[in-house]
């Protein structure tokens, strides 16, 4: 039965013809028995034909129905009559989209305004799984309520091509303007034939934004052939040369929409629907040309900040479990990914997690590249760029300007200007845990883990410390974080002997003296700002408010979950920007590894118990025992029986936590230097027997390896090596001047630093790990005379171990990851070096002394990393929506 003017489809009376198209005719009529006016949607004949399409068509249409939303055109109803399919949709008064191009582009407001709820709607079809595949001007209607999509999702959902006729049109087109006008908004994917998905949609949704801005088509060919190679490999025409006064923002948010790989475009229609509200909430600056008078500038950077921050969002969903009575946030997942070949340090290896300038426009972070590196990423430009002479950088942070970066090295902290130039020297560190920087060029830190706060000036003095260690109930302070006054702080003091004691607590304190006051018991990091505290609580990031004196005085509120927290170093991985920009690590670090006999092809051969904290390990000179160090955060001595399989808990006098431990040349000793009272102490424990106390000291000195003859123990700290006498005992451990600056008095920070030493089975020999080239390279120095003396890697290097006849050497490489063997050949005073030669790869846990080799060196025991999903980098600027308030 043909439709005409006064026929009836069920209850529904045909009043006049909309439009029509390949999908069918779409009629005015009126609902007879609701006396309302509604659009009937004749179907193809093919649905009368094909049962199969008919029940999927009517699976999806209820699906369909169920997208209640204020911008997208209710589906009513599906019905058939005397052979005819149809759908019964809301009418629409106004005008299509299609139609008003055609007098040009639209105004900016209406852009922002109409393309926001386009997203929206984009958005609300998405979540519930339906791809609409034919989003374009035609399919858009502008009503008095905002714009309203059409026909949305079916052509996905009841499985048609999108191809030449299949769309519904708004009016009747000529054969060659069907063609093109359907093709026109078919993003790359679907052109080629590939299965279209939400990120289709999108391209086609920044088609259409761009027709809006600009009154004319992204893509133009005289035939299908030039229009598709448009689409699969052309470029539209810069908007500001169309349209000059188009914010960059905007023409930002449509460049990214219309990228030819699904996976560069933005990954989510709600985040286009959030930067076009932004964009429209800039006032009279969203429509300024780029180039701006001075003092529009900051505003203009700030919008490229926001607009960056989305720029760098991926598809990743991150589950928010929060309060169905409260707004959840949006956040948007960044991708941080250093260049090829290089690690990503987020936390876990002492490197820091990322951190986001006070201006919400950069994020530095470390990147591993054999040796550390400090990388600059821009939420602007999305550029990426590494600042050199920040090898081995750790834990930075930034000036309140955003202009420097103050960072750590082993043996120094430094600031570097983002703009270029070298870094600065300001002071010495030994295994800084933190720094903050207030508005008077004052910074705080810490200058070792077993340390107070102190306070210097940015441009280097004589440091001071601020805080005062009370070793009854704490052995660090640490994370220091100016309040917006310059002179309080806040800061963290722990126990490392008591990691979950009540002591351990969040202090303020200030740089003018005073007593510090305990805020809050945790062992994490915390932030101040506008008027709250922020801090974790079980991987959560918890909110506050504090009054002036910053005493707690309101409800905690949840802005984000699953923030990572490094229970090793006692820091969450969070930061926020002045104007509220949060950036944070999402995921967990794991301090679990295993223990693996591997032989020199690297296969494995056996494992050592099961997955656990491993730390530094040693194996006896009889090969029988492992020593290793297990437990985090309170760390105890292990001794592995390798023959028999078992293991057991070497106890100290003190029971503290351990550092390492070293055999003696009879297999009957370890010596083992522990945290006691705040002091570290070395110590000589028999295995059957008591423990003798042979030094306290105040730094960190670390047991390193004993010579042949029992009598000289070799210490080191994380700058110079020193030996302690066992026979006599009782004297001061002696520093060894090695390397360049032996004549200086051994590495003090101006030449690099010495650490991770081992001594030859016969004692003539020491190899050492410097950093004095600009990277870790191993090598090899003469015990009797320090200043004789080889390098052994070529590409960097660390981990030195000697076979046990002293003929070859291993260490692994910066470069490659690889365990590298060299042989060497000893004469009197000399050692002939052979060619280094690569193993096999290893992912060893980054700790002093992380692997161990047989007598022979034809096996060696490896602490490998159990494998853990990396970090991701989450950027949030919505999350005061979370406060209330």
């Amino acid at each position: 039965m043909p439709v005409e003017r006064g026929s009836r489809l069920g209850p529904y009376e045909i009043i006049s013809m909309l439009g029509a198209g390949g999908m069918g005719e779409v009629w005015r009529a009126i609902d007879t028995r609701l006396d309302r006016s509604v659009a009937i949607k004749i179907l193809p004949g093919e649905f009368a034909q094909n049962a199969q399409l008919k029940v999927r068509f009517e699976r999806e249409a209820r699906t369909i129905s169920q997208l209640n939303h204020p911008h997208i055109c209710t589906l009513y109803d599906i019905g058939h009559s005397d052979g005819i399919d149809y759908l019964v949709m809301e009418l629409l008064e106004g005008e299509a989209l299609a139609d008003r191009i055609v007098r040009g582009p639209l105004p900016l407001a209406d852009v922002l305004r109409y393309g926001r709820e386009i997203a929206q709607a984009l958005d609300r079809a998405h979540r519930q799984g339906v791809v609409h595949r034919d989003l374009k001007p035609g399919n858009i209607m502008l009503t008095k309520s905002g714009a309203k999509l059409l026909d949305f999702g079916l052509s996905k959902s009841m499985g048609f091509s999108a191809s030449t006729g299949d769309a519904t049109q708004h009016k009747p087109l000529t054969q060659e303007g069907t063609v093109l006008g359907t093709y026109q908004y078919m993003a790359p994917e679907q052109v080629a034939g590939e299965e279209a998905d939400a990120r289709s949609d999108i391209f086609a949704l920044g088609v259409v934004l761009y027709e809006m801005a600009t009154g004319q088509r992204a893509f133009q060919g005289q035939s299908r052939t030039s229009l598709i190679a448009a689409i699969v490999g052309g470029e539209p025409r810069p908007l500001r040369e169309l349209q000059p006064l188009t914010p960059p923002s905007l023409e930002h948010v449509i460049a990214k929409c219309l990228k030819k790989e699904p996976d560069e475009r933005w990954q989510s229609a709600h985040d286009i629907a959030g930067e076009m509200l932004w964009i429209s909430e800039g006032g009279s600056q969203a429509g300024v040309a780029a180039p701006m008078a001075s003092r529009r500038r900051s505003r203009e950077r700030m919008a490229w900040a926001l607009a960056g921050l989305l720029a760098l969002a991926l598809a990743i969903g991150i589950p928010w479990h929060l309060s169905s009575q409260r707004r959840a946030l949006r956040p948007f997942v960044t991708d941080l990914t250093p260049p090829s070949g290089m690690d990503f340090n987020a936390a876990g290896d002492e490197a820091g997690p990322a951190v986001i300038s006070p201006n919400g426009e950069l994020v530095v972070y470390s990147v591993s590249e054999g040796n550390t590196h400090l990388w600059l990423r821009s939420l602007v430009t999305g550029d990426a760029k590494r600042l050199n002479g920040t090898r081995g950088g750790t834990f930075p942070f930034w000036s309140p300007n955003s202009r420097k970066i103050g960072f750590c090295t082993a043996s120094e902290l430094k600031q570097i200007d983002i703009e270029g130039g070298a870094p600065v020297a300001i002071t010495a560190v030994n295994g800084a845990r933190g720094g903050s920087w207030s508005s008077d060029d004052t910074i705080l830190y810490t200058p070792s883990t077993l340390d107070a706060i102190f306070r210097v000036p940015a441009t280097g003095g004589k440091p001071v410390a601020v805080t005062r260690m009370d070793s009854s109930q704490h052995t660090s302070h640490r994370w220091p974080s100016f309040l917006p006054d310059g002179k309080r702080f806040l800061y963290v003091a722990t126990n490392h002997q008591d990691p979950t004691g009540s002591a351990n607590a969040v202090y303020l304190a200030s740089t003018e003296g005073g007593e510090p006051r305990r805020i809050m018991r945790g062992v994490s990091n915390a932030i101040y700002q506008d008027g709250n505290l922020f801090f974790t609580r079980d991987q959560s990031l918890m909110a506050q408010p504090v009054n002036d004196d910053i005493e707690l005085s309101g409800e905690a509120v949840r802005i984000a979950e699953n923030v990572l927290y490094d229970g090793g170093i006692w820091r969450s991985a969070f930061s926020l920007s002045e104007d509220g920009v949060l950036l944070f690590h999402s995921g967990v670090v794991s301090q679990e590894s295993t223990l693996q006999w591997v032989d020199r092809k690297g296969t494995v051969l056996s494992q050592i118990g099961g997955p656990d904290n491993h730390w530094d390990l040693h194996l006896s000179p009889d090969q029988q025992k492992l020593a290793v160090v297990i437990g985090d955060p309170l760390r105890e001595l292990w001794i592995h029986d390798l023959l028999r399989n078992t293991r057991t808990k070497l106890t100290l006098v003190a029971g503290d936590w351990i550092g390492n431990a070293v055999w003696s040349p009879d297999g009957g000793t370890v010596y083992v230097d522990v945290l006691r009272q705040g002091k570290f102490e070395v110590v000589a424990k028999r295995l059957a027997g008591a423990e003798r106390s042979l030094l306290t000291v105040a730094s960190p000195l670390s047991a390193s390896g004993v010579t042949p003859d029992g009598r000289k123990l070799l210490l080191e700290d994380s700058r110079r090596l020193w030996t302690l006498s066992l026979d006599p005992p009782g004297k001061a451990p002696e520093p060894m001047d090695v390397g360049p600056n032996a004549s200086a008095g051994g590495f003090t920070g101006s030449g690099g630093a010495a650490f991770g030493s081992s001594i030859s089975p016969n004692g003539k020999w020491i190899a050492y790990e410097s950093n004095e080239n600009g990277r870790t390279d191993v090598f090899i120095i003469s015990a009797a005379d320090p200043s004789v003396r080889w390098q052994i890697s070529t590409t960097g290097g660390w981990g030195a171990r000697w076979r046990r006849d002293g003929k070859e050497i291993f260490y692994v490489d910066l470069t490659s990851r690889r365990l590298i063997a060299v042989a060497l050949q000893e004469t009197e005073q000399e050692l002939q070096i052979g060619t280094p030669q690569p193993l096999f790869p290893v992912k060893l846990r980054p700790v002093s002394r992380n692997y161990d080799v047989s007598a022979d060196g034809s096996r060696f025991i490896l602490n490998t990393v159990v494998p853990q999903p990396s970090p991701t980098i989450v950027v949030v600027r919505n999350w005061k929506q979370r406060l209330g308030r």
